[in-house]
């Protein structure tokens, strides 16, 4: 009976852990001549990390954060690197863990229509010091503007 009640506890506490959002998404863009700047902001939930892209996470087995991109408009290309946050190191993995972590990507060229989408989508697995959950997935999504032609006054 002991083993019921722990079971159906955990099972609880896992859903209720999944209910929150243990990482959360913001987006950023900036022109810089024909170089587009996608700026993706995250932070992992108190108590909660996540592994870092790293060849040390890899080895270890353990299932990194992944980003790809899905859709880009017409007249962008992605530049095959992107920059991620510096991982802090925890329990022999590189982790990140508190808030505002940027991942940079850089597109060239210039969008043919606008308003422009840009979709994709962030892979990551969420654990504490007790388990990892299931690998989840968040989804974001950007609309590009027409720029304006105009220079800013001095």
């Amino acid at each position: 009976m002991k083993k019921v009640l722990l079971t159906l506890a955990m099972c609880w506490f896992t859903t209720l852990l999944m209910g929150q959002e243990i990482l959360t998404i913001q987006t950023h863009t900036q022109q810089k001549a024909d170089t587009l700047e996608l700026k993706l902001v995250f932070d992992v939930a108190p108590g909660m990390h996540v592994y870092a892209p790293s060849s040390l996470n890899q080895s270890q087995g353990y299932i990194i954060m992944k980003l790809e991109i899905d859709s880009i408009p017409e007249g962008l290309k992605l530049l095959p690197d992107q920059q991620w946050p510096e991982p802090a190191l925890a329990g022999g993995g590189e982790v990140y863990t508190g808030n505002e972590h940027m991942i940079i990507c850089k597109l060239t060229g210039k969008a043919k229509r606008t308003p422009a989408l840009i979709k994709g989508v962030l892979h990551y697995q969420a654990c504490n010091e007790e388990m990892c959950y299931p690998p989840q997935e968040k989804a974001f999504s950007i609309t590009l503007q027409k720029q304006s032609g105009k220079k800013p006054k001095k």
